[in-house]
């Protein structure tokens, strides 16, 4: 009867243990497949992620690109302009000299990225959902240098203020046709060689517009080396989302 009794207790134990054994297996199958889930829809997110990310950093590098070339084309009408105010030459084209001075030390570009959906994912903290930490270093840098600005900003403003100041009341006889109709001046009636001639000896005469040129075009090759390395960063962000999502499909 002792035998009979230890034997069923025996089998009730190893049934026990195989009802728990069951039980841990089962749990286990859940939180896999609950971490699978998790794990899938994480994947989801972020690729949608990266998707909104690559729209918004391919229009970052249309803009950089069209801004680098017009501001090469800026720094390289400085550069003519301040060679006509060394050599000083009055048989130098006057409307040469005016289109120099409007496309060059006048003008002003800066590129304006779109960091939006960048700034609001960080915010969200959804940021941490991108799995390649290559990519999140170069996000947070490319974010760095935006929030940094440009440091030569309101420096290069006031000397362009100076310039306008300067070069103002000596411009007018110098302006092509086209630039006359572009800003809607009219065409002078009394445009002879004299009348040009003392424009330029002005502007030959006036020493604090070539230094203000020289100083302005300096700080136009910083920004332009830094609009090229928000470039370089642009397009390497670029292809860096490229390769996730190319792995996703």
């Amino acid at each position: 009867m002792k035998l009979l009794s230890e034997g069923k207790t025996g089998k009730y134990f190893k049934y026990a243990i195989g009802e728990i054994v069951l039980v841990v297996i089962g749990i286990l199958i859940a939180l896999s497949i609950n971490n699978w889930n998790q794990y899938s829809n994480d994947r989801k997110k972020e690729v949608a992620i990266l998707k909104e990310l690559k729209k918004e950093f391919e229009e970052n590098s249309i803009r950089y690109k069209e801004t680098i070339e017009a501001q090469t084309f800026t720094i390289k009408s400085s550069q003519s302009f301040m060679d006509c105010l060394e050599k000083k030459n009055l048989n130098y084209k006057r409307d040469s000299i005016g289109y120099f001075i409007m496309y060059g030390p006048l003008n002003y570009y800066k590129a304006e990225p779109v960091i939006g959906a960048y700034q609001s994912i960080n915010a969200s903290g959804n940021i941490s959902l991108i799995q390649n930490s290559e990519l999140k270093s170069k996000l947070a840098a490319f974010d760095s240098e935006i929030s940094q600005g440009f440091e030569d900003e309101s420096s290069s403003m006031s000397l362009l203020n100076l310039l306008h100041v300067e070069v103002s009341p000596i411009l007018e006889p110098l302006l092509t046709t086209e630039i006359r109709e572009r800003v809607g001046l009219k065409q002078p009636q009394n445009m002879d060689v004299e009348y040009q001639n003392n424009a330029l000896l002005k502007l030959y005469e006036n020493q604090n517009i070539l230094s203000l040129v020289l100083i302005r075009s300096q700080m136009e090759n910083n920004r332009l080396m830094l609009q090229r390395k928000m470039l370089t960063y642009t397009d390497e962000i670029i292809e860096l989302i490229n390769n996730e999502l190319n792995t996703e499909n």
